[in-house]
């Protein structure tokens, strides 16, 4: 029988903190997250030159919101790739095995890779948020113009994060149960667009399936800097929506990874 310390929750907390700590390792260690980050900032810092082809629109709200994007689809495809590649990295070399024979239970290992992966992909979104305000606060000093405050700043950004973790849950989900990389990441990628499709299920019509999905259009930042304001309301609400779905999903992926053969 396993002593009272090693089944407690402290115990199990400890033993999801190791696999996340190890997790980031690897995953910062990956050529993958080393080319999407210099690629990432290289397309932010790229936004100067296109901001000559902008039809009207304020200089450094293009900036931003092309910054924002290059965030949100680079950390698109790193939260995909990088949860099936360490996932079946591990899988296939048979680290699994071994990590479950040392009293890690298999929902302390996908909650361990799942934290992981979001403290990877906190890191990238904050490597680019640096380049970008810093790229902002140049060129509003140089144009001697303003833009949004800080606050708003950190607010876009942070539900970037929010947005790249759903997707890495998602994929998680699909990495319980596939049988190859290639399929997790196809798949993980193809539930992320089906959520950025959610906002045109709101009339009635074939796609009204999809309301019961996520809608990562919540996490869009460009209301934001355009001047809305979402409200202490508002974040907790996001917040909670976040927490469910991430929630669930990491659920489902533990109770089907429970029942695979390793």
């Amino acid at each position: 029988m396993d002593l009272p310390e090693q089944n407690g929750f402290r115990a199990g907390a400890r033993r999801v903190w190791r696999v996340a700590g190890q997790t980031l390792v690897e995953a910062v260690r990956l050529r993958l997250t080393g080319l999407l980050t210099a690629v990432g900032a290289g397309l932010v810092l790229m936004a100067l030159w296109l901001r000559t082809f902008n039809f009207g629109a304020a200089e450094l709200k293009f900036v931003a919101d092309f910054g924002l994007g290059v965030m949100s689809l680079l950390g698109t495809l790193l939260a995909a790739l990088s949860t099936a590649h360490l996932t079946f990295r591990d899988m296939d070399g048979g680290l699994v095995a071994v990590v479950l024979t040392r009293r890690v239970g298999r929902g302390e290992y996908l909650a361990g890779k799942a934290a992981g992966v979001a403290a990877l992909l906190a890191l990238f979104v904050a490597t680019l948020a640096l380049v970008l305000g810093v790229l902002l606060a140049v060129r509003g000093t140089q144009i001697g113009a303003a833009f949004v405050p800080l606050p708003v700043f950190l607010q876009a950004c942070a539900l970037v994060w929010l947005k790249l973790t759903l997707v890495a849950a998602m994929t998680l989900l699909v990495c319980s149960y596939a049988g190859s990389e290639l399929f997790a990441v196809c798949a993980g990628l193809l539930l992320a667009v089906v959520a950025h499709l959610r906002p045109f299920t709101q009339a009635e019509g074939w796609l009204a399936w999809l309301r019961v999905w996520p809608n990562l259009g919540l996490f869009d930042a460009e209301p934001l800097l355009a001047g809305a304001s979402l409200g202490v309301a508002g974040l907790l609400g996001l917040a909670g929506y976040w927490a469910l779905f991430v929630g669930l999903f990491t659920a489902l992926a533990v109770y089907v990874f429970r029942h695979r053969e390793i």
